[in-house]
């Protein structure tokens, strides 16, 4: 890394500025949310967002809970003050996402059901600089401190009851850390230290200078950073595994990514499900309790096809020909289908949610969460 780069780390969090919002051509953002900057396109550089605090204070509350949703469910107590400054930003390097966060009091939440509606498959290291919070999953309440990192699997349950924090942000895809032998799961919620384990200071070290440096890297750099970031978390996150993997939460992973590869298949059931993977029915049944693998699969076929609609504006496609892409059998049905999920027919949805036609149901956030 070059001098004048490595220097923006002295900068302390609190006079850190996040540059303003840019996207690389190929970034397959549309329109934007309120509280998230509108899309530029760099001659070189990085696909960049930060959050835009609105001018309305009393909107502030909800562009934050807006700009967290395709991660958390945002809510706010008695003592959450909105007055003190708020700032994110995340750099999209091609395989992950890194950024960083200044944030009031807050709770952070991701239910079973955001869960099931979302299927992400992403673990999300989040470094602690300043702040505290009490973590709360299926298993236990974890205190995470000042200088410590919390793994969160964002397939799993979790409740966060946060004071105000600084922090470093890490999304990587499940499946880059388990090419390096990392099998996350077992740490869901669990506070590492950072700052007195000397490989996890060079961690975290590395990753606030890709941040700190983000408006500065082109594509090159980024992805070479990428892959850097990925060997550095698997190896660090290695290190600190103990027990085993939650066997039902390994079953539901192995299922949504055989869902994804497969919906354009009208034949995908829990019955081939059950066949190619060697589980049983009921075994399916249990692990995407309490709504069922069938809900499950025609939800995720319907948030494809409504992404389908918005990014085929230019060319605008017929609804038959995206029915039959994620997997239903006729138009008839999957209009009722979409209309039932919606609350509109397939048609309405480039004048509902197109660019320059109000904030699309997938936020930038979201889109490149999914594109990882």
């Amino acid at each position: 890394m070059r001098d004048h780069r490595a220097a923006a780390i002295a900068a302390p969090a609190e006079h850190r500025q996040a540059p303003a919002a840019s996207f690389a051509p190929d970034a397959g953002a549309g329109a934007s949310r309120p509280g998230e900057a509108a899309p530029e396109a760099p001659a070189t550089g990085i696909a960049c967002l930060r959050f835009e605090p609105p001018e309305d204070p009393d909107a502030l509350g909800r562009a934050w809970q807006a700009h967290l949703a395709p991660v958390f469910s945002v809510s706010f107590g008695p003592e959450t003050d909105l007055s003190v400054p708020i700032a994110m930003r995340s750099y999209h390097l091609g395989e992950l996402l890194v950024g960083d966060v200044i944030a009031p009091a807050h709770i952070l939440e991701r239910s079973p059901e955001m869960i099931r509606q979302q299927g992400l498959d992403h673990i999300l290291l989040q470094f602690y600089r300043r702040g505290r919070s009490v973590v709360e999953t299926d298993r236990a309440a974890e205190p995470v401190s000042e200088v410590q990192c919390i793994v969160f699997d964002l397939a799993q349950p979790v409740r966060i009851v946060a004071d105000a924090v600084d922090a470093t942000n890490v999304v990587i895809p499940r499946a880059l850390l388990e090419k390096q032998g990392c099998h996350p799961d077992a740490l869901h919620g669990r506070p590492l230290d950072h700052d007195g384990d000397p490989f996890g200071r060079l961690v975290h070290s590395f990753v606030a200078n890709v941040v700190a440096c983000g408006d500065r890297l082109d594509q090159r750099e980024a992805l070479a950073s990428a892959s850097a970031i990925i060997q550095l978390c698997a190896t660090w996150l290695r290190g600190r595994e103990t027990g085993s993997p939650v066997q039902h939460q390994d079953v539901r992973i192995r299922v949504r990514r055989f869902i994804e590869a497969e919906l354009g298949n009208p034949k995908l059931s829990p019955a081939l499900i059950a066949a190619r993977l060697g589980l049983s029915r009921s075994t399916l049944y249990r692990v995407f309790a309490p709504n069922g693998i069938v809900t499950y699969i025609r939800d995720r076929r319907l948030m494809h096809a409504m992404r389908m609609l918005i990014r085929d504006e230019a060319q605008p496609a017929r609804v038959a020909r995206i029915a039959y892409a994620v997997g239903f059998t006729d138009e008839r049905t999957f209009r009722r289908a979409f209309k039932r999920r919606f609350g509109f027919v397939p048609s309405d949805a480039v004048q509902r949610f197109g660019p320059n036609r109000g904030p699309e149901p997938l936020s930038i956030l979201q889109t490149w969460i999914e594109s990882l």
